[in-house]
């Protein structure tokens, strides 16, 4: 009997030193896998932030390309306004009583159309990035509406 329990004490031992050793490989291996896994998470979190401050970048180069644009076709509307009314005031001059007031309702209405014109201009350098594509479009709609106006 006694060498039963010496058998089974060494199996006991022997086993449990093995189980234990087992245990610290694994442990050092999930140890390893979790910083390799850290690793990487800290370099992608690092990819990511260089991608958005890149997107971020890109996003406010295109909003002020649009603003150069839209200001360009802001002053070129302006700029044939100005000449229509001008010539609205030299047909003032040489016209009769009755088509003088026509003359001076049509500049009153080239005039509104310049002065929203301007302020639309004086808003877009102030306008900000996550408004920009609404702001561009009503003021796209003016001036496609001064350019309709002045065709008629």
């Amino acid at each position: 009997m006694k060498k039963i329990t010496w058998i089974v004490a060494s199996m006991l031992l022997v086993g449990s030193l093995s189980l234990t050793s087992c245990s610290e490989k694994t442990k050092d291996s999930a140890n390893e896998t979790v910083e390799e896994a850290k690793s990487d998470m800290d370099e992608n979190v690092a990819d990511a932030k260089a991608d958005i401050k890149e997107a971020g970048q890109d996003f406010e180069a295109k909003v002020k390309e649009d603003k150069d644009e839209l200001k360009k076709d802001i002053d070129e509307a302006i700029g044939k306004l100005d000449r229509k009314i001008e010539e609205a005031d030299n047909k003032m001059d040489k016209a009769a009583d009755k088509e003088k007031a026509k003359w001076r309702e049509r500049k009153r209405e080239l005039n509104a159309e310049k002065e929203e014109l301007q302020a639309s201009l004086k808003k877009a350098q102030n306008e900000t990035a996550d408004k920009w594509d609404e702001f561009k479009a009503n003021t796209k709609e003016k001036i496609a509406k001064a350019k309709a106006d002045l065709n008629d």
